[in-house]
């Protein structure tokens, strides 16, 4: 049962991944580094507790991917790990639904790691940039979001 809603969820959240980049060109914002994908896993992970943040679930995309590929026809092997982690500020999730119930829609935030099979030097880091109601308070809201997001992906990169 366990791993029936953890694949339910991953599959959710991969098609919220496609169907959002496809309506907004800048849905996504990513850096580079070099490094092994373990290593940098863990400078998000810190990144995240250093802002004061707890992470509520891991997603492994690259081992559901690799588990399900010959059964669903898939003939490439696309990443070399591939795993998103997801959490809340209270803080700043209170402030945007305060602006606006819908707003709700946003959490959790999550900020994805991959290292893929044709780049294996190259480590992405990078977040879903929040997107959600419309107004003032709920833009200035969800700009301190895109901020923190921001600096948490920049302190795991060193850019």
């Amino acid at each position: 049962m366990k791993f029936a809603l953890n694949l339910l969820a991953t599959m959710i959240l991969l098609s919220w991944f496609s169907s959002y980049a496809l309506a907004n060109d800048a849905a996504l914002k990513s850096y580079s580094t070099q490094g092994e994908f373990e290593e940098v896993i863990q400078d998000v992970e810190d990144a995240i507790v250093n802002a004061g943040l707890n992470i509520d679930y891991r997603g492994k995309i690259g081992e559901m991917l690799d588990r399900t590929r010959k059964d669903l026809g898939g003939t490439t092997k696309i990443y070399n790990g591939a795993q998103f982690m997801q959490f809340c500020s209270a803080r700043l999730s209170r402030r945007m639904m305060e602006a606006d119930p819908a707003n709700m829609g946003v959490c959790p935030y999550i900020v994805y790691v991959y290292k893929t099979t044709k780049k294996p030097g190259t480590v992405v880091v990078g977040y879903k940039r929040p997107q959600g109601a419309a107004g003032e308070a709920s833009q200035k809201a969800l700009n301190a979001i895109d901020t923190l997001l921001n600096a948490i992906v920049k302190e795991a990169t060193d850019n």
